[in-house]
């Protein structure tokens, strides 16, 4: 599988990574395939490796005492990433989709090539900063106070990871594990969904698959810099 650099916001110029880097990387990749729901790695075993989504999509997911869950970050296609649980073992890494396929490479081996190749150092470097940039994004968004602004800022970021030429995007993740992102229930979810189909900002086909009529770069503007009163007011 050819690795990319991923278009996001923090890194605007994608480009393909070296071509040779690329297949030494590859040389050291073992395919792991998983049904829904299925831990990918016992959890033990996480900080071993870093992995790629090649199909499917994943969640990272810590389990509380309470019996709880707090999902910490959703990867999709393309995504490469190092899952560091820093020795707790109530965090997983689970498939959300059936026919979910990660690319698994051994975290030593890696990082001696990163040693060894500015090809893949830069491909590391990219991927650490990528998933700052998603937590410091999600961080932000929770500080948002009502319920409907966090799941609108929380579609805008999918939106923007997982581009459709038809404008409509296909969610792999239920609603519940979007509450368990947002720290909402999952009623909550439902009311956000349906109040911003009723303001016009949200278009439906079918349960999982919607678009954002406004674009996602305005929206993504409205949530940085405006209150929640400005935001209705401009739907």
């Amino acid at each position: 599988m050819q690795l990319h650099a991923r278009h996001d916001d923090y890194a605007p110029a994608a480009r393909l990574y070296d071509h040779r880097s690329n297949q030494k990387l590859q040389e050291l990749r073992t395919s792991v395939a998983c049904a829904k729901g299925q831990e990918v790695c016992p959890p033990e075993r996480l900080n071993a490796y870093w992995w790629q989504v090649e199909t499917g999509a994943a969640r990272k997911v810590l389990l509380l005492p309470s019996g709880q869950r707090c999902i910490m970050e959703f990867f999709f296609p393309g995504d490469f990433f190092a899952c560091y649980t820093y020795g707790c073992a109530d965090i997983v890494l689970e498939a959300i989709s059936e026919g979910t396929v990660l690319g698994r490479y051994n975290r030593d081996d890696v990082e001696r090539l990163q040693r060894e190749d500015s090809g893949i150092a830069r491909m590391l470097r990219d991927a650490t900063l990528r998933a700052a940039f998603h937590r410091e994004t999600h961080i932000f968004n929770l500080w948002h106070q009502r319920s409907t602004d966090k799941v609108l800022g929380f579609l805008a970021q999918i939106q923007k990871r997982r581009q459709t030429s038809n404008g409509f995007l296909s969610l792999p993740m239920s609603r519940y594990d979007i509450a368990d992102y947002l720290g909402l229930s999952v009623e909550t979810v439902s009311r956000a969904l349906t109040e911003l189909k009723e303001r016009g900002i949200l278009e439906f086909d079918g349960t999982r698959q919607l678009r954002i009529a406004r674009h996602s770069d305005d929206l993504l503007t409205l949530l940085l810099h405006a209150s929640s009163n400005e935001l209705a007011a401009a739907a």
